[in-house]
């Protein structure tokens, strides 16, 4: 095996080696270009993120996955509804409706903490062949939303489980044009 031999100087310091030396300072010079090309990267992915750079720019690598909501599933989408955006102007108006909904449906609009109401086109394919809950296809509707309305507390002698939920929902769906009820569902 060979050895080297190191002389030192007259301080007592060894030499530096100008090969060691050099590729030090090249080691320095590309761990320096990644941090800088890391914090580059890191940077863009930030501002698709927060939408500062459009989606057409192209420059991602990576593709970043697309918000996706972590709600469940909606009650309606569950019941087999859809909605979609009416573009003729309704018949009835929104306070008409509200006044339908609410005789159709007192308890719940007395009870309801909130109240909300939306102009939709309703898709819902009809599970019974009967005419009361036959399948809709794009009719223009009212959605009456009464929200929150509470529970009657269940018999403890008959189910001694509580019951989880203390509230559920209605919704109501009006024919915008006559009036008519189309559609109620709790959830």
């Amino acid at each position: 095996m060979k050895s080297r031999r190191v002389t030192r100087s007259a301080g007592g310091k060894v030499p530096k080696n100008s090969t060691s030396s050099q590729s030090h300072r090249i080691g320095k010079a590309v761990g320096g270009a990644l941090i800088v090309f890391a914090c580059l990267w890191l940077g863009l992915l930030l501002l698709f993120r927060l939408g500062v750079i459009g989606g057409a720019a192209g420059l991602l690598l990576l593709p970043l996955p697309a918000h996706t909501p972590t709600a469940t599933v909606s009650p309606l989408t569950a019941a087999g509804i859809s909605l979609g955006r009416p573009t003729q102007a309704p018949a009835l108006t929104q306070q008409q409706a509200l006044l339908i909904a609410s005789q159709l449906e007192p308890d719940a609009a007395t009870q309801a903490t909130k109240t909300s109401v939306r102009y939709v086109l309703l898709n819902y394919a009809g599970t019974h062949p009967s005419t009361a809950h036959a399948g809709f296809s794009n009719v223009a509707a009212w959605m009456i939303i009464y929200q929150q309305i509470p529970l009657a507390p269940g018999d403890p002698s008959a189910d001694p489980t509580p019951f989880p939920q203390t509230h559920h929902d209605l919704y109501v769906f009006l024919d915008a044009h006559s009036g008519t009820e189309l559609l109620a569902i709790w959830v």
